[in-house]
């Protein structure tokens, strides 16, 4: 994915973007929702959120996270378990993969 090959110690672009009073919402409701912790790993420490898909039905929830049923995909995931989940394509979260099972 091409927004994650940056440069270590740089934020990418991505990164930036998520650095609003939107984002940090989103991130606040997700990991309150998911008890402060990585659902795939349990980890409690350096966590992030996670988007299980960009696009439902065709259309960006980029932004939109909030509205809605849009927030059920989005995930806390932890620093470790979040590059991971990127890298396998067959990952039931990786936003790639078709037979993704809803959380």
């Amino acid at each position: 994915m091409a927004r994650l090959n940056h440069k270590r110690g740089r934020k990418s672009n991505y990164v930036k973007s998520l650095d609003n009073d939107y984002h940090k919402e989103v991130r606040r409701r997700v990991f309150i929702r998911d008890g402060f912790k990585c659902r795939r790993c349990g980890s409690k420490i350096f966590l992030e959120s996670h988007h299980i898909a960009y696009y439902v039905d065709g259309v960006s929830i980029v932004g939109h996270e909030l509205e809605e049923d849009n927030l059920k995909w989005v995930v806390t995931a932890c620093s470790e378990c979040h590059p991971a989940i990127h890298k396998n394509v067959n990952d039931r979260w990786n936003p790639k993969n078709r037979f993704k099972e809803h959380v």
